[in-house]
């Protein structure tokens, strides 16, 4: 956004309630992968959106039309996939006297999308990232021992010693290694607490996710501005 936007630190606070219908949206739109293939209809409950107060008003309420949505398969973080969606406000949303607005357009949002199967819910079924965990835990518990034993040598110079020495420096690579593989798979088996679930716990997205806007700069030119974040506050089936 311009330099200006947004210099005086103040914040819009927009919230609507959206269905994710299965309706298949086509209208094309480069923010969708193929342009609207396996895109749907978003749903905007009562056709508006609701602006917080600020210091100087009260509430305001907006009309927006109907957008649409596309889970994004590969496109997230280490290959995970993301949910993009849209709105489109029929008008510019601001504050009086605000240098912080949200154009009249299309806005676009989209976050982190986990699809979870049987074993997931279940619970008793070891991840990926459990098992790096247990891993790593296990190779750290044996170097902490093989530190104790160099400790009681009374020269760790010795033959004894540098062979513990390293062993415990092929641990630590190890460790490390393992260390990698287990942030890995962090971000493609987030922790459940961060994330929203569906009822029936077969989808969790992430509780925040990024807000932009589509700006032609020129021509054939088109970029997206970060306008803010936005947080779910409740999925349902």
């Amino acid at each position: 956004m311009p330099k200006t936007w947004g210099a005086s630190g103040k914040r819009l606070n927009l919230s609507f309630k959206a269905e994710f219908t299965p309706s298949q949206l086509y209208e094309r739109d480069d923010f969708f992968r193929g342009g609207y293939t396996n895109a749907k209809v978003l749903k905007i409950i009562d056709g508006q959106v609701t602006l917080g107060p600020s210091l100087n008003e009260g509430q305001r309420v907006y009309n927006v039309k109907n957008g649409g949505w596309q889970v994004s398969q590969g496109d997230g973080p280490l290959g995970t996939d993301l949910l993009r969606f849209y709105i489109e406000l029929d008008e510019e949303v601001t504050h009086v006297d605000c240098d912080v607005y949200i154009p009249k357009g299309r806005v676009y949002c989209s976050c982190g999308y986990f699809p979870f199967n049987n074993d997931n819910r279940k619970g008793d079924q070891p991840t990926v990232k459990d098992s790096y965990a247990t891993e790593l835990k296990k190779i750290e518990n044996q170097i902490q021992k093989l530190r104790e034993k160099r400790a009681e040598i009374k020269n760790p110079f010795n033959l004894d010693g540098i062979k513990i020495s390293r062993e415990i420096g092929r641990l630590q690579r190890k460790a490390e290694l393992t260390a990698g593989k287990l942030n890995f798979a962090s971000v493609v088996e987030p922790d459940k607490r961060l994330l929203r679930f569906t009822k029936d716990m077969d989808v969790g997205l992430t509780k925040e996710g990024g807000v932009c806007c589509k700006v032609e700069k020129a021509p054939m030119v088109v970029e997206y501005h970060i306008l803010g974040c936005f947080s779910v506050s409740n999925v349902e089936p």
